[in-house]
């Protein structure tokens, strides 16, 4: 049973007090990084899925109720939750029917011409739309998806903290995404 001074705790945690936060933030993510790694032993998934959860908390503050419980277990909901939703979307992915054996026959002896292009072309639009980036986005995108570095690796290459690592990285994809959909939009209005 949590005493008075871990409710008034919970209490200023509800209210988004900035350093209730941050210690509490700072403990969880090794939490969260081990559930997910539980579930999926793929660091860059379960980076993303910490990340996604900590953003989802933050945005859904209001949601939080001290009297129902710890901020610990509203944010450990938080976490199944998009585990389910990665499971959910994981399983409408298409898969292969039939005998896999022929289609990876078909694949090793054939060229997929369309697809080499195809890849090659998405390579170069997202070239061009990482070079419209800041610097630091850039740099952040790169050691991730390019050279598949953690937070924790990327920190100590920026000399900066973890967490500002994952805010940076959110605020990059969203740069990256706004780029891209731009690129779409002037080629799409270029076929009319």
């Amino acid at each position: 049973m949590p005493d008075e001074l871990e409710k008034r705790n919970w209490a200023g945690f509800a209210k988004g007090d900035p350093d209730i936060w941050r210690e509490f933030i700072n403990r969880q993510i090794p939490l969260l990084f081990g559930v997910f790694m539980k579930r999926w032993p793929n660091p860059s998934l379960a980076e993303e899925l910490v990340q996604k959860s900590v953003f989802d908390a933050v945005r859904g503050l209001d949601s939080y109720n001290p009297s129902k419980g710890s901020p610990k277990e509203w944010l450990l909901g938080i976490a199944r939750n998009n585990i389910r939703l990665e499971i959910r979307k994981r399983s409408a992915r298409p898969t292969a029917n039939g005998d896999i054996s022929r289609y990876l026959q078909t694949i090793d002896t054939e060229p997929l011409p369309d697809e080499i292009l195809e890849r090659r072309e998405t390579a170069e639009m997202v070239r061009w739309a990482l070079g419209r980036l800041k610097s630091k986005e850039q740099a952040v995108l790169r050691a991730k998806y390019t050279e598949g570095l953690m937070a924790v690796e990327i920190a100590g290459q920026m000399h900066t903290t973890e967490k500002a690592v994952h805010n940076l990285l959110y605020r990059a994809k969203i740069s990256l995404r706004r780029e891209l959909k731009l690129m779409k939009s002037s080629w799409m209005i270029g076929l009319k």
